[in-house]
């Protein structure tokens, strides 16, 4: 739901957004999302144009990365990405011509033949010995005019060598000019704040405005002015007809940057809005809005994922623990469709700020999340809303208390009695964690030498960890309350640092927590990864020693070496098969159970990630889909391992029938955990063997030869590693 730059074939919208890109068919009122998970090469679209006579989308992105889109295929030319050069490579603006498309960029002209997909030529305007940058660039009439950084020039269209600057004949340099446009082969140019008319090659002022010009688009006999109004933080559109009468006009509530008009006299708009998207508007009623079904924001920092329900807050905070100020809230993803919750959804999302984490309590359906500077807020059935804040159990935030009470909590977690735990960062009180019981009642926890809390994890044993919250580095804080969450006499402690003895942590800033299916708690720092096992719970009273973690030593390629040493271990997340995915700044990395070896690393080159900065790996462990959250968007992995049961219950082998030319995985799931899976032909000849990834065993479709299997029906059977549980089913194979 944003909108940087649109162009149209007449009918169809192509609608460059920040992190991806969309069509939109006006006539049928079909919408057609893309991203890099079916063809782009990249994210973050800067500009877009539309060739007629190749039907070619041109879409460039902010990195100068290029892609061709016809025929719903993408053709990507990272010439100018990859090219090294002094100074920036933006693309401002991008103009398409009788199959060329002519990129206005801080290089000059770029001039790309969309049929070969080749850089023809480059014009460039010298200044001062350097090269001046192009804003933008049309073709008018018999000419070609180049907005640059040191003024307006032209050039006929016939002319042999336009790559020659001397060619090119000044016009103008009297103002700063951002835009041009065109209409009846005559000339606009707008400054921030006036548009000019170039009339027998001098300039004339023909509007003015209080307010900042963002774009001037042509129409049909007409000029459209979109401003942006500082005053109420709105958008506003000027319609300038034959001879520069204002004929019309309207607000916008965001960020108008282009307007076209895709017929004559047709008097319907569309309009590219940064804040809203796209937009189409009638002069005779009020604008209406494209939805794109999506999360409310890019920035996926927590992530909550069950049986396909899926939930994402958008706050933020940084290292430092300063807070985003993100009021995005969250969103839910389930039976196909997004609902979204934050500022304008309901009224009392209009002031909360920063929701951190989330969780939902699936006995009672209740969705609770932590706000980094709100306090907790709970979304009951039924979309009822609390939010718990002030006059409440939670202590005012230190680093707020002489101005506005803010209530700063970090971590959540549900703990297997239901309880919920919270960590606090900068408590005036020094309490590091509450907790509401499954009963309702409220305690509040305070850790000697410990500094505020951060992500929050608790353990079989119910020992509740979480990570110290602080810039310089606070280490884990371990609270158990021996069961009796109302008695605190019997209570015991442990805080973990670096150094053997402390804690052994590869080092005191810490990021990321998570507890695999052995109950040992990995911890994610700034400098890889430590991993706390055998833990005595027993410890009561004063403060016990704490455990000391193990950091791994493991084989990278042919060097080895501590466990992501020197990597910041965003979230750590552990799948069905006790498999630890680890987000970091550098992008996911999928490790065996036992972090010996490396199954997967995915960045944004290699992948369809948007960007190598990970926030956090959620995984539902029903389905066994990966969620991978960053800053730039949200990614979901089909992966091959599920939670698994006791007993082989409901057990599904997809697809079923497997189509012939099928090369794609083939799933058995609903498997006892590790089960052990042979597949055999009628006959009870061996095809396959494998071992179940949790709950879920795959299949590739090819025997142990390698060959792929004649047509036929396929037994499977499933049996337990003591042979107590065991399942046989079918499956149709067609070669």
């Amino acid at each position: 739901n944003s909108s940087l730059s649109i162009a149209t074939d007449g009918t169809t919208i192509f609608n460059a957004c920040k992190q991806g890109f969309y069509t939109y068919n006006t006539v049928k009122k079909e919408l057609e999302p893309y991203s890099k998970v079916n063809g782009m090469s990249d994210i973050g679209v800067k500009c877009v144009g539309y060739d007629a006579g190749t039907s070619t989308v041109v879409l460039v992105y902010s990195d100068g990365n290029i892609d061709l889109f016809k025929d719903n295929t993408f053709y990507n030319i990272p010439d100018l990405k990859i090219k090294t050069v002094s100074g920036n490579k933006t693309v401002y603006n991008v103009y398409t011509e009788n199959g060329s498309a002519y990129l206005s960029t801080a290089l000059g002209v770029i001039v790309i033949d969309l049929a070969t997909h080749n850089f023809n030529e480059t014009y460039q305007f010298i200044a001062n010995g350097g090269i001046a940058a192009v804003v933008d660039f049309k073709g008018v009439g018999d000419s070609f005019y180049a907005l640059t950084s040191i003024g307006l020039y032209r050039i006929n269209k016939s002319n042999p060598d336009p790559q020659n600057f001397a060619e090119w004949q000044f016009v103008d340099n009297s103002h700063t000019y951002l835009n041009m446009a065109s209409v009846n082969n005559s000339i606009y140019l707008s400054t921030t704040s006036k548009v000019y008319q170039l009339v027998n090659g001098a300039v004339q002022q023909i509007y003015k405005t209080d307010s900042i010009i963002e774009h001037i688009d042509a129409g049909f006999n007409c000029l459209f002015v979109s401003e942006y109004i500082t005053q109420n933080y709105g958008g506003y559109i000027e319609k300038i007809g034959p001879g520069n009468i204002p004929l019309d006009s309207f607000l916008c509530p965001g960020t108008p940057v282009q307007v076209i008009q895709l017929s004559d006299p047709d008097s319907t708009v569309w309009i590219a809005d940064t804040y809203r998207g796209l937009q189409k508007k009638n002069w005779a009623i009020r604008a209406t809005y494209i939805d794109v079904p999506g999360p409310i924001d890019v920035n996926s920092y927590d992530i909550y994922a069950n049986n396909q329900n899926l939930w994402v807050t958008h706050g933020t905070y940084d290292d430092k623990y300063t807070p985003g100020g993100n009021f995005d809230g969250f969103s839910n993803f389930t039976n196909g469709s997004w609902v979204n919750y934050g500022r304008g959804t309901q009224p009392a999302f209009d002031s909360i700020f920063d929701m951190v984490s989330v969780v939902k309590d699936e006995t009672k359906g209740i969705i609770y999340a932590t706000s980094f500077q709100d306090g907790l807020v709970v979304l009951k059935p039924g979309d009822t809303l609390e939010n718990i804040k002030d006059n409440s159990i939670f202590d005012p935030s230190l680093a707020y208390l002489n101005c506005c009470g803010q209530r700063q909590l970090l971590g959540l977690a549900l703990d297997q009695s239901d309880n919920l735990w919270m960590s606090s960062a900068y408590d005036n009180q020094n309490n590091q964690l509450y907790v509401k019981t499954a009963d309702s009642s409220w305690y509040k926890f305070s850790v000697p030498g410990a500094t505020n809390g951060g992500p929050v994890v608790v353990d079989d044993n119910g020992m509740v960890w979480f990570a110290g919250a602080s810039a310089s580095g606070a280490g884990v804080g371990v609270y158990n309350p021996n069961h009796t969450i109302s008695d605190k006499t019997d209570d015991s402690w442990y805080y973990l640092q670096t150094g053997v003895g402390y804690g052994n942590l590869p080092s005191n800033i810490v990021f990321s927590l998570a507890k695999d299916q052995n109950n040992n708690i990995w911890i994610g720092t700034n400098n890889g990864i430590g991993i706390v096992s055998n833990c005595n719970p027993s410890l009561a009273g004063a403060t016990a020693s704490p455990c000391d973690a193990e950091i791994p030593v493991v084989q990278y390629d042919q060097y080895a070496g501590y466990l992501f040493a020197g990597y910041n271990v965003r979230s750590i997340a552990v799948d069905g098969a006790n498999r630890k995915w680890v987000g970091t700044d550098n992008g996911v990395w999928l490790l065996s159970s036992d972090a010996s070896k490396i199954v997967y690393n995915f960045t944004q080159d290699n992948s369809p990630l948007p960007s190598n900065h990970i926030q956090k790996i959620g995984i539902d462990k029903v389905t066994g889909d990966v969620y991978i959250g960053t800053d730039q968007g949200l990614v979901s992995y089909r992966s091959t391992a599920t939670e698994g049961g006791t007993s082989n219950s409901n057990v599904t082998i997809f697809p079923d029938p497997v189509p012939s030319g099928y090369t794609g995985t083939i799933a058995i799931k609903g498997l006892v955990a590790n089960a052990d899976v042979r597949i055999t032909d009628m006959s009870g000849e061996l095809v396959y063997r494998t071992k179940a990834l949790g709950g879920q065993a795959v299949w590739s479709g090819v025997d142990y030869k390698g060959h792929r299997p004649q047509s036929g029906v396929y037994l499977v059977f499933a049996s337990s590693s003591d042979g107590n549980q065991v399942w046989s089913g079918k499956m149709v194979f067609l070669q």
